[in-house]
Order: structure tokens, then C-alpha cells, then sequence
């Protein structure tokens, strides 16, 4: 681990963090001003994990938050068969563990898909929270709420949405949430997940994946390869998965200044 508690220059890892969270927040209005002076208050150090490697395992308790640097992490539940659902998925900007403030261990096992950089926040619990840094309290508040929304997603995409519906949803939402923190390249998706991790996202089979994409290919709306999705028809997409970011809860105007 690396302290960074004396290293707060304007490019430091912790304010770098700190603005990709407060650029998804400007809903919050004049409580956004404070979350990045609140994170680096709070911020104790910055950690390291390896590709593949678990940061929480559910039922274990985690004793703070943190604040995704670089890197993806995924928020899954697993099967005594060893299969696994994935709930969400977390980017720069993003925190992770926000219900810690409120229960003692972790409802899912977070994991880091890349290599992942975390910003480590010892927050207070209960009122001095909220009267103390009220900017990262109203950031964990928003987190919540958004995961929530986020989850009804994902219940409505298992329960309802077929193959080519839900994987439309998800890479709508994928360029939604990297557009959100500015980090689109034009209509390509850079990103580390395989197609066995869509199906851990989508719940389906790997060869429903793959048809999927295929079929996407052929009518020219989506091209997958190794490390990328290029989106061809960005209309289309949001045509068959009926996709309406009103649930990520962002404030597009201000996101676009």
C-alpha cells in the first residue's frame, strides 16, 4: 500500500478518483462541490489488487469503502456449483462497499476483472457523517440509489428481455456509464470482459452469447472483438432493448459542458 494522505497535488491519484465521482453527480447541486474535498479528507491510502483477484468475498466484512482509481471491478453472487451471477460492475469514479456503513459484512463478493487501483476511505458511521462531510454522504447516498435502479434493471433483463434484447440493454448501458466519466472512444466500447462474462451478466450460455453477437455483426449494429465492442448502429441497439438511461440517474446536460 501507498500513502497518498500527503499527496494531494491537482493530478493525484485521489483527486483524480474524487472528480470522476463528482462528474456523475452534478444532480446533487451544491453538495457536489464538497465530495472531493470530503474523499480526501478521508482517504487513508491507495491499494492495488491483481487481475482476477478478490477485493470483499461475500459474508465478509469490510471495515471501509472504496473508490475505483483505474480498473474494473465486478459485484457478483456465486453458486455452490461454482456458477456465478454478476450483479454489476464497477469503473473508475465508482465506490465500492457503500453499504459497509450500514451492515457488518458484504452482500457480494467484489472482484477485480483488471488490474485495479482502490482508493481506501475511512468514513464515519451515523450522524457525524452526515454533519461532518456531507458531500460524501450524499455521494454514498446517490450510489445506492443508483445500484438499486441499476439491480431493477438487471432483474427485468433476467426475467423478461430475450438474448438479443439484453445484450442490446447492456452495451447501451456500458456506453452510457463510460460516456458518463469520459471514457468513450467514438462509438467503441474498450473493455476487458469476454463473452463468458456476458454470460455471467446476461444469464445465458455462452453459445447464446455468441449468436448474439454474431446476429449483431451480420445486421451491422455490433462488432465484437478481443478487448473492444465497436457499436455500428448506436440507434439500433437502443431500439431493441427500448434503452432509456433515465435509471443511471446522470444529468447528460451538465455531463456534455
Amino acid at each position: 500500500m501507498t500513502d497518498l494522505s500527503t499527496t494531494q497535488r491537482p493530478d493525484s491519484p485521489i483527486e483524480k478518483a474524487a472528480h470522476l465521482l463528482r462528474r456523475k453527480m452534478t444532480s446533487l447541486g451544491g453538495l457536489s462541490d464538497s465530495i472531493i474535498r470530503d474523499v480526501k479528507t478521508l482517504a487513508c491510502d491507495r491499494i492495488e489488487i491483481s487481475a482476477n483477484r478478490p477485493i470483499v468475498k461475500e459474508n465478509e466484512r469490510c471495515p471501509q469503502i472504496y473508490l475505483v482509481e483505474a480498473g474494473w471491478v465486478f459485484r457478483s453472487r456465486g453458486l455452490a456449483s461454482g456458477r456465478r451471477q454478476i450483479v454489476n460492475y464497477a469503473l473508475p469514479g465508482d465506490i465500492l462497499c457503500s453499504d459497509s456503513l450500514l451492515f457488518e459484512t458484504s452482500s457480494f463478493d467484489f472482484t477485480a476483472r483488471t488490474s485495479v487501483s482502490l482508493i481506501r476511505i475511512e468514513a464515519p458511521q451515523g450522524p457525524e457523517l452526515f454533519e461532518r462531510h456531507p458531500g460524501l454522504a450524499a455521494a454514498i447516498a446517490w450510489t445506492l440509489g443508483q445500484e438499486e435502479s441499476i439491480l431493477a434493471e438487471r432483474v427485468v433483463s433476467l426475467g423478461r428481455r430475450d438474448s438479443l434484447e439484453k445484450l442490446a440493454h447492456a452495451l447501451c448501458e456500458l456506453e452510457a456509464r463510460l460516456s458518463a466519466i469520459g471514457q468513450m472512444r467514438g462509438r467503441t466500447i474498450e473493455l476487458p470482459l469476454n463473452q463468458e462474462d456476458f454470460a455471467d451478466i446476461l444469464g445465458i450460455s455462452v453459445i447464446h452469447v455468441n449468436r448474439t453477437f454474431r446476429r449483431l455483426s451480420e445486421e451491422k449494429i455490433a462488432e465484437y472483438r478481443k478487448g473492444a465492442v465497436d457499436l455500428l448502429d448506436r440507434a439500433r441497439l437502443a431500439e431493441i432493448s427500448a434503452f432509456d438511461a433515465a435509471y443511471l440517474h446522470y444529468d447528460w446536460v451538465a455531463l456534455q459542458r
